[in-house]
């Protein structure tokens, strides 16, 4: 008998946008496709570990959508500097307390959370250790968090070296890889219109992670692209839009399963 490929699931980094990938994965688990190995980085990190941990895709979604401006008001209310605006450690309680000081080794299947040293801007991919430790550290964004200090290495935003973590996915073992890429290529309110200083700026900042994304998913066999062009990476209040987000990552799971079940298959 034939043994089947092994799959696994590159979960990049996007803030609001990663609540796309709870769709991804419902989409997935609904139509039979294994998920044999979890990566991400950011907040493809903080929802691929969650589901890792948890095991109950509903139950991420139930977390997700039913935060309340409270709850985000005391997850960012730890004010650090100067090294950061917050310090985080109000996220990483809050995700302790589904997660259970549980380690990353001791989970059903691989899992990896990319983070970012800040003294060599080369990834890190965080693969044993306590796994909200290793989540915070993925999605420290630089200025607004505080780096993480991980075994005397000062760790930020894995968004900033890596956004979407196909290598290490295969590394891991999957035999095929689907990326899920939540960086859309910056677009500007109008395509004759010219830009003001806002839109250029945030743009141009945008410009180096969208390419870094796209050379990173070639070597993935699938790539899903979910349509959150209009969520922001850094509004934290679109996150009370996670329900539409979540389906759009769902929408876009669906257009590829062909493709994806063709790969498992071949």
């Amino acid at each position: 008998m034939t043994k089947r490929k092994t799959v696994g699931l590159a979960l990049g980094s996007g803030g609001p946008r990663g609540f796309a990938h709870i769709g991804v994965i419902q989409a997935l688990i609904e139509h039979d496709i294994p998920i044999d190995v979890v990566t991400g980085s950011s907040a493809g990190a903080l929802i691929g570990g969650l589901y890792t941990s948890i095991g109950s895709i509903e139950e991420v979604k139930n977390i997700a959508t039913t935060l309340t401006k409270k709850d985000l008001l005391w997850l960012f209310s730890d004010f650090g500097l100067p090294s950061g605006i917050i310090q985080g450690k109000n996220v990483t309680e809050f995700i302790q307390t589904f997660l259970h000081h549980i380690l990353i080794e001791s989970l059903p299947k691989p899992f990896a959370a990319v983070a970012t040293d800040i003294a060599t801007g080369n990834p890190v991919y965080l693969t044993t250790g306590n796994l909200a430790t290793a989540i915070h550290a993925s999605f420290a964004i630089p200025v607004v968090f505080e780096p993480v200090n991980i075994q005397n290495t000062y760790m930020v935003d894995g968004g900033c070296s890596c956004p979407v973590p196909v290598d290490i996915t295969r590394t891991l073992g999957a035999d095929v890889v689907i990326a899920v890429n939540l960086d859309s290529y910056p677009s500007f309110p109008g395509k004759t219109k010219k830009p003001n200083f806002k839109d250029a700026g945030i743009a141009t900042a945008n410009f180096f992670r969208y390419n870094l994304s796209q050379q990173l998913c070639k070597s993935a066999d699938v790539t899903i692209l979910p349509d959150v062009k209009t969520v922001s990476s850094l509004n934290i209040l679109q996150l009370f839009d996670g329900k539409d987000i979540i389906q759009k990552g769902y929408d876009a799971t669906i257009a590829q399963l062909a493709k994806i079940q063709k790969c498992i298959d071949a």
